[in-house]
């Protein structure tokens, strides 16, 4: 039984040609060097949406079985429905339904197997061109055409789930119990029918959430896939992994409609923190911009990037370091995140190198010898402790701030280094607060963080 095409001529061309042109005009030609099995994309009109569906399409792991998880718009359940249809058909042609791994879920979580729900409803349909367009491309390089000759007689397979009334975390049970066999598709759009204002507060608080796994700190209208973006996070979270952002814009930045608009944005799991995949994929990018940043402030200009990636924009904190012949030169940074991380690492590159209170600006003469290094810091976690001893105990490796009343201080992992001795480590820190070196109180408070260090000699 096939599921037929509702949405073509509406929110995508229904003409083969014409469907695969502007497809084709949505596709960033930049090389991917990262793919993922999950993604966040949105599910409106292409014309609206398609950039930032594509642009996470692309980061897409092949697999033979793809989940894509959608929100239910129309019909009222309670946790999930599965389909009937053997195939969804669109004007690329049809796409398999895995029926035997239907039967599986089916038979392990609660859900309801029905094709009603599926019948008007746009949330999977619009993903499935992309997925036929991007696996199964009409035109192709040899090598591209080499990789999938191990493909052949593996056509994809989709699994289409639809979210009722549920716990988040019976979604992300689902991604676990199928991860090693295949990718992930969440379908949701953001904020919905606010002024274009009001959309970029509410998304950017959104992708926050998102970018951070606060999962608790959602909130129903933030965005209509809800469920499934949680059941994603809560994975994620259970995996030490991070989403990372591609992109996020609204529909007032394509229309003239500015009072009633919705927001769209796109993400990929990544294994791992998002320093780390800054650091891997960017560090030449990053110390380029705090060069051009120091040498754009000494002829009294601001740097502007002229393009920057979108997990730069997430927000961020870091702190730039400068040194000639191995001597400290600068050194200016920020503890927590309150701006993107590219204006982040722009701010500080100027302070550290014309605003450290302990130096003398910089001066031309000595551009040409500085040493560049950046650490990217993680979230700050408070440190419990009962007594300076236990504090002790706690401090190494880690980046340590100590606050008592008005005197802060902060010491990066970095200053192990120098200063390997716990006590002449705390102590240190304590006379860069103001504070005794013996100084103990019941008030006494300390954090503790990572940080994620780019030097300029891995940039060679």
């Amino acid at each position: 039984m096939n599921k037929k095409a509702v949405f073509a001529g509406t929110f995508y061309p229904s003409e083969p040609d014409e469907l695969k042109e502007l497809l084709n005009s949505l596709k960033d030609n930049k090389t991917i060097e990262y793919k993922s099995k999950a993604i966040i994309v949105p599910h409106a009109g292409y014309s609206y949406s398609g950039h930032a569906a594509m642009a996470a399409f692309q980061y897409l792991e092949p697999s033979e079985n793809i989940f894509i998880i959608a929100p239910s718009h129309h019909e009222n359940y309670t946790n999930i429905a599965l389909p009937e249809y053997t195939y969804f058909d669109t004007p690329l042609g049809s796409v398999e339904v895995n029926n035997r791994l239907i039967k599986d879920i089916s038979s392990k979580f609660p859900c309801i197997v029905s094709n009603v729900p599926f019948e008007n409803e746009h949330s999977i349909e619009v993903q499935l061109p992309f997925l036929q367009y991007i696996f199964y491309p009409q035109k192709q390089s040899a090598a591209d055409f080499v990789k999938t000759i191990t493909q052949l007689g593996k056509r994809l397979k989709i699994i289409p789930i639809l979210v009722g009334k549920c716990d988040y975390r019976l979604i992300a049970d689902i991604i676990a119990e199928y991860w090693e066999t295949s990718s992930f598709v969440i379908s949701s759009d953001l904020s919905h029918f606010y002024t274009q204002g009001q959309c970029r507060q509410i998304d950017t608080y959104t992708a926050t959430i998102i970018e951070t796994g606060k999962i608790d700190c959602f909130e129903p209208e933030q965005a209509c896939g809800l469920i499934g973006i949680k059941g994603l996070l809560e994975f994620a979270n259970n995996n030490d992994s991070s989403l990372i952002r591609i992109e996020m814009y609204n529909s007032g930045d394509i229309s003239t409609d500015k009072d009633r608009v919705v927001g769209y944005g796109s993400w990929f799991l990544y294994p791992d923190t998002k320093n780390h995949f800054i650091k891997k994929f960017y560090k030449n990018y990053l110390i380029e911009t705090v060069r051009q940043s120091i040498l754009y402030a000494i002829n009294g200009e601001d740097y502007v990037p002229n393009s920057i990636p979108a997990v730069l924009l997430e927000f961020g904190a870091s702190f730039v370091t400068i040194k000639i012949d191995n001597q400290l030169r600068g050194c200016i940074g920020s503890i927590y995140p309150t701006k993107p991380l590219i204006l982040d690492l722009i701010d500080n590159a100027k302070n550290a190198g014309f605003q450290d209170p302990r130096f003398n600006p910089l001066t031309i003469e000595e551009l040409e010898d500085i040493h560049i290094s950046i650490s990217l810091l993680s979230s700050i976690k408070s440190i419990k402790f009962k007594d300076e001893k236990d504090l002790l105990s706690k401090i190494y490796p880690y980046g340590v701030i100590i606050s008592e009343h008005d005197k802060r201080a902060v010491y990066l992992p970095v200053v192990w280094e120098q200063l390997p001795d716990r006590e002449i480590f705390l102590n240190s820190l304590k006379e860069k607060a103001g504070l005794p070196p013996n100084y103990f109180s019941g008030t006494f408070e300390a954090y503790k963080f990572t940080t994620t260090d780019i030097r300029e000699e891995e940039n060679a």
